[in-house]
């Protein structure tokens, strides 16, 4: 099981993580927790001692990643959009930014999720902080009057998050070569007509 408990110097921590974060890029899912404490010059022992095992670590990365890239501000300014368009253009213009910002990883755990327990256990993880947050999202055009009556919140969320998808996005943007202009406005005109009420289009 992996721990919960956040323990031991918090610049440790970072640095096992970014370590992480590297190994992963480069090796996939073959990395090893040996190489981590190598890389982050710390003991294997210290790597289980902050994160408890390898699907702690990696849960524990995927946030490092958000808090890096600082997510959290960036869906403050999605909600703080004046309407429904400029709320669904936000949330597209942040989630191409953040795909095309952690690419490598997102291929290696979405690639090895039905293969290795720990790498499926962090892309889940952050599959349901993201089905969260487009939720709100949803929840806030409600509160606003502007989702369409024929929507449930749960609904709209998740088929907002499904269109989101990373493969969705890597199949459009990576294989496709839209740009991340053409994404927005292409995923704003789509979701704005599916979601908004006809007078808030």
């Amino acid at each position: 099981m992996s721990s919960s408990t956040t323990y031991g110097d918090p610049a440790t921590r970072s640095r096992i993580l970014d370590a992480t974060w590297k190994l992963v890029a480069e090796q996939g899912a073959r990395f090893k927790l040996s190489e981590v404490a190598n890389q982050a010059s710390v003991s294997r022992q210290a790597v289980y001692l902050h994160f408890g095992d390898r699907v702690g670590l990696l849960v524990s990365l995927v946030q490092h990643m958000d808090d890096n890239l600082d997510l959290s501000q960036s869906l403050a300014g999605v909600h703080a959009a004046a309407d429904g368009k400029s709320l669904i253009e936000a949330a597209m213009r942040l989630n191409t930014t953040f795909w095309a910002q952690v690419l490598p990883i997102a291929q290696v755990l979405e690639s090895a999720q039905h293969d290795d327990d720990a790498l499926g256990a962090a892309w889940r993880d952050r599959m349901r902080f993201r089905r969260g947050a487009f939720r709100s999202m949803v929840a806030t055009l409600a509160e606003r009057g502007e989702l369409d009556s024929g929507w449930t919140i749960e609904d709209a969320g998740e088929t907002l998050y499904g269109v989101a998808h990373f493969d969705t996005w890597r199949e459009l943007v990576v294989e496709l070569g839209w740009s991340d202009d053409h994404y927005v406005e292409s995923m704003t005109r789509l979701l704005g007509r599916a979601l908004l009420t006809r007078a808030r289009e």
